[in-house]
């Protein structure tokens, strides 16, 4: 009897371990979030994040939408072409008859343009060529997508990211690629942290209101089929997705519907950019005739080759030049821009009423009056989610014009608030950190009484809605995915390890993050120096003293949570220098001395035609 009963009991025991998920025994262990319970964490990612594939036309069918048939072609590397923006491919543009007669047509009226003073490339051909070019990105009537375009959504943790016959997987390659979080996952999270991690992928040219569905949808799927026992999420929106994430929460308030336990936002568009104000509105900046013929344009070409093309730019008159480029502009906005509702929700809010006229399509108009009617109580509906036992955090970029750093965004130098704006190149700080007020970057507040000033005196965060949950980075780029600081504290507030502003100031705690913080760009010391160092010393090679303290200094400054653009610098520079040293980087190439001259030679010639004419044409001069 007793053997029986033993037996018995062994039986319910072993039944009753098989019966508990997978999930909810993972949730017994000790779980990386402070509450004891896990959560899964969500990027709503950022324009430039999520990829769009093109496949050839033979893949053209309702099936190519469908996961099990996308996830595999990507895989196995069987598209035609991605694009994390604008269409990058115009093999089919380039040979359409149409396209070509209208490149040919707008060369030739370029060409009596600059003898006649007076622009007469005509917009129709113009507008033939940006919607063949720009094609793959023209969403159609109902808002639809070309057949052979596939934005693709992965509804499950990246540990389970299809992967080809050779193990490598495109999509978590593109995930730490713009996202490179990995190691700092690993250390907060542990060795499944991959199991904790999502992302929601959509189309940058989209209907706002799709992405709220889809968004919701993605969330109850992961919620109900995850491996860790979560029920719930920490959205993490990048730039644009705070406006999907700000819809989402519009139309799901409740905790209970909406399934969110934090947000942590990282340079989040809450509030728009005067940025695509500026380019609806064709808002040039001041100086922007020198930056025409003295300027952008050099800047963006390079040398001897931008000067050149300066001087070609002065064969035309400055009427005209403005009239041609006030026309493609316009093409491209009302095509690109004002068509996809996901960008119109990028215009301020306080700007919309001045740009919903030039909306054409009613279908767009619809969607973005719903969107900015709920952006008029953001503020509202943040302290909703707040007595609902959801938190709100901030991590923004300050301290730069437009287009300051990054070569992409040179061109955003030629709208009127390049600089006047404190931004992190394309989004200004009160949009990231709302409520932030500023004085234009490299300035200080004149009256000082009553602020609460960083410390270079251009931002005020006195009036900040989330003023004890938002962190600044001083000359922080948009795409801050190479300060490590800013990734590390995105987690630590994901977690729940980091709340408010006190639970880390503390400059010998175990979580140190500064409210004002500097840059930093570690991009080469983490995926190319430190490994090549480790690399060479793991085979046996030797270092000196002085160049193993050159390393350890670099690795110090990656466990520091201080970020000093300036001295950051100077240690991956003396890194690489010490690469140089061991053979393992090739030394800076001198430029050779025929290249010096044409060079000097260019930008003499530049700077005399600069003196002589000024910022206008050649043929300005003589009228």
């Amino acid at each position: 009897m007793k053997k029986l009963l033993a037996v018995l009991l062994s039986v319910t025991l072993l039944l009753g371990l098989c019966l508990v998920p997978a999930g909810a025994a993972d949730a017994d262990e000790t779980s990386p979030f402070v509450e004891g319970e896990n959560s899964l964490i969500v990027f709503v990612t950022g324009i430039g994040q999520s990829f769009t594939y093109l496949f050839d036309n033979e893949y053209a069918t309702p099936e190519l939408q469908e996961y099990d048939t996308y996830s595999r072609l990507i895989a196995d590397g069987k598209y035609k072409a991605k694009f994390n923006l604008f269409n990058s491919y115009f093999d089919d543009a380039l040979n359409d008859k149409d396209t070509q007669k209208a490149i040919a047509r707008i060369v030739l009226r370029l060409l009596v343009s600059a003898v006649a003073r007076k622009n007469l490339v005509r917009e129709e051909d113009i507008r033939t060529v940006v919607e063949s070019m720009f094609g793959y990105n023209i969403l159609g009537a109902k808002g639809e997508v070309k057949p052979n375009l596939v934005t693709p959504r992965y509804t499950m943790p990246l540990s389970e990211y299809p992967t080809n016959a050779a193990g490598e997987s495109e999509a978590k390659n593109r995930f730490y690629g713009s996202i490179p979080c990995k190691e700092i996952s690993r250390a907060a999270l542990g060795e499944n942290f991959e199991d904790y991690l999502y992302c929601y992928n959509y189309n940058a040219f989209s209907y706002t209101s799709e992405n709220v569905a889809g968004l919701h949808a993605f969330i109850e799927t992961i919620l109900r089929e995850n491996k860790v026992g979560a029920t719930e999420v920490v959205l993490v929106p990048m730039s644009m997705g705070a406006s999907v994430t700000s819809a989402y929460l519009y139309k799901y308030p409740a905790r209970a519907d909406n399934h969110v336990r934090r947000v942590v936002s990282v340079v989040g568009c809450w509030q728009g950019s005067e940025l695509i104000y500026d380019l609806i509105t064709k808002r040039y900046a001041d100086n922007s005739p020198d930056l025409v013929y003295n300027g952008i344009v050099a800047d963006m070409v390079g040398e001897p080759w931008g000067y050149v093309v300066n001087w070609a730019l002065r064969l035309f008159a400055k009427p005209a030049l403005r009239d041609l480029i006030d026309d493609a502009l316009g093409v491209f906005v009302d095509e690109i821009v004002l068509a996809a509702p996901s960008l119109c929700a990028l215009v301020p809010t306080n700007r919309y009423e001045e740009v919903r006229g030039c909306i054409t399509k009613d279908a767009v108009r619809e969607e973005t009056d719903a969107y900015y009617e709920a952006q008029k109580s953001l503020q509202s509906r943040f302290s909703a989610l707040e007595r609902e036992g959801i938190t709100l955090s901030f991590i923004a970029g300050y301290g730069l014009p437009y287009g300051a750093e990054t070569s992409d965004y040179k061109a955003f130098g030629f709208m009127y608030s390049a600089d006047r704006t404190n931004s992190d190149e394309i989004i200004e700080v009160s949009s990231t950190a709302p409520g932030t007020q500023f004085v234009r970057h490299g300035e200080r507040f004149a009256d000082e009484a009553g602020r609460a000033l960083s410390p270079d005196g251009s931002i005020d965060i006195a009036n900040t809605w989330y003023k004890d949950s938002s962190w600044y980075f001083n000359g922080q780029k948009h795409e801050l995915e190479y300060n490590n600081v800013a990734i590390a504290l995105a987690l630590a507030l994901a977690l729940g390890r980091v709340k408010t502003v006190s639970d880390c100031a503390d400059p010998n705690g175990e979580e140190y993050f500064p409210q004002f913080n500097g840059s930093r760009n570690i991009r080469n010391l983490r995926n190319d120096y430190i490994p090549k160092y480790d690399a060479y010393v793991a085979a046996g090679g030797s270092v000196t003293a002085e160049q193993q303290r050159t390393y350890d200094e670099a690795a110090a400054m990656l466990a520091s949570h201080v970020c000093d653009r300036e001295a950051d610098d100077a240690k991956i520079a003396a890194l690489r220098q010490t690469l140089v040293e061991l053979g393992l980087e090739d030394a800076p190439a001198k430029e050779k001395k025929i290249n010096t001259v044409i060079n000097g030679m260019f930008s003499w010639g530049n700077d005399v035609t600069y003196k002589l004419f000024g910022a206008k044409g050649f043929l300005d001069f003589f009228v």
